[in-house]
């Protein structure tokens, strides 16, 4: 597990945008494997040093790190750290191109709909996913079977060339990819007919991922190497499932809480009664109590949405809706007039028709 990213930067948690760029600059320069040749874990404390702030850059993905940690920040990595050192510093300023050989593959997003009653439990989803994907004829070499590849000859396989420049304070040498091989080191002298040297071709995979109980509409999973094949042999890209959670009828989730309305008659509400209620567990009983007031909750402790990357669950809350009748009979109208006179309640002296009609030939 990655060490905790403000701690990364050096930075308290409620650094500004501000204080993170001036963190990270300072650190890049440091810990740049170029910077460091003799120290072998350099690349991967620069590429932590990347994803950390690839992470508290971008507001949202800042928002899910600093709500669930490393495990619920859905959608953090897949950063390039030699990308975002470029964008601080324009390029490579210790004189090297490190992005030789193959080129990783892009990235892909794709949308997963998902019901509330699978964020509850968790579940495990599988989807195709059409993408770029190595071939299986050249096995992504990009070479014809029997054949192989040869060394640049421009760039002696390095996949950079470097051009000395006169300058004002004397001689500087740039390094740049090589155009010739494109920065891979080595040409294909006979392509594979199937991926025409690409070493990659389009087709369609099942991909299948795991979606843990009480993850949130709009969130990111990120399945590592199912994104596009790199050409030629280069490592796959990742693929970021969004989660689209769609709403059952009847239930709404409200942080980690399952809100479901319920009517019952004003003589349920007033007397008590037993309730069936249907839950993601099953059917459950709740107890209605005498005197139960419109809009007043019921609540059902650990019958909701699992939390996210810790235990335990939210409650069922079940709010209470009090249906007053109408259409009374003669005697139901007798009843409850009686009812109001013995509670002292001053109530309508509403006729009906027939009764408008008797009274008006007395």
């Amino acid at each position: 597990m990655p060490r905790d990213y403000y701690e990364v930067l050096g930075v308290s948690r409620e650094a500004s945008e501000d204080e993170l760029k001036k963190a990270y600059r300072k650190l890049a320069r440091e810990c740049h494997p170029d910077a460091n040749p003799d120290d072998p874990e350099a690349e991967s404390k620069f590429k932590e040093l990347g994803e950390a702030y690839g992470v508290l850059s971008d507001a949202t993905r800042r928002s899910n790190y600093d709500r669930f940690g490393t495990a619920g920040a859905g959608g953090q990595g897949g950063f390039d750290p030699f990308d975002i050192f470029a964008s601080f510093f324009g390029g490579d300023p210790f004189g090297m191109n490190r992005r030789t050989g193959p080129q990783r593959g892009r990235d892909l997003v794709v949308a997963l709909e998902i019901t509330l009653e699978e964020v509850v439990s968790g579940v495990t989803k599988s989807f195709p996913v059409r993408s770029l994907r190595n071939c299986t004829r050249c096995s992504g070499g990009g070479a014809e079977p029997g054949t192989s590849s040869s060394k640049c000859e421009r760039c002696a396989g390095s996949g950079t060339v470097r051009v000395m420049q006169r300058g004002f304070f004397g001689n500087v040498v740039t390094a740049s990819t090589c155009p010739d091989c494109g920065g891979l080191g080595q040409k294909i002298l006979s392509p594979c007919v199937e991926c025409r040297g690409e070493g990659r071709v389009e087709r369609e995979e099942e991909v299948k991922v795991d979606v843990p109980a009480g993850v949130e509409d709009g969130m990111q999973l990120r399945v590592t190497g199912r994104g596009e094949a790199g050409p030629r042999g280069g490592v796959a890209g990742d693929l970021y499932v969004q989660l689209r959670v769609k709403q059952v009828r009847g239930f709404d989730r409200v942080g980690d809480d399952v809100v479901v309305v319920v009517e019952i008659p004003f003589t349920q509400a007033t007397l008590g009664t037993t309730l069936k209620i249907d839950s993601f567990d099953g059917a459950v009983e709740v107890e209605v109590p005498p005197g139960t007031q419109p809009d007043e909750t019921l609540v059902v402790k650990g019958a909701g949405v699992s939390h996210l990357g810790r235990g335990g669950r939210g409650d069922l809350q079940i709010k209470v809706g009090v249906k007053v009748p109408s259409g009374l009979s003669p005697e139901e109208d007798g009843l409850i007039r009686k009812f109001a006179a013995l509670r002292g309640e001053d109530v309508s002296e509403h006729q009906g028709l027939i009764d408008k009609i008797r009274n008006a030939f007395r």
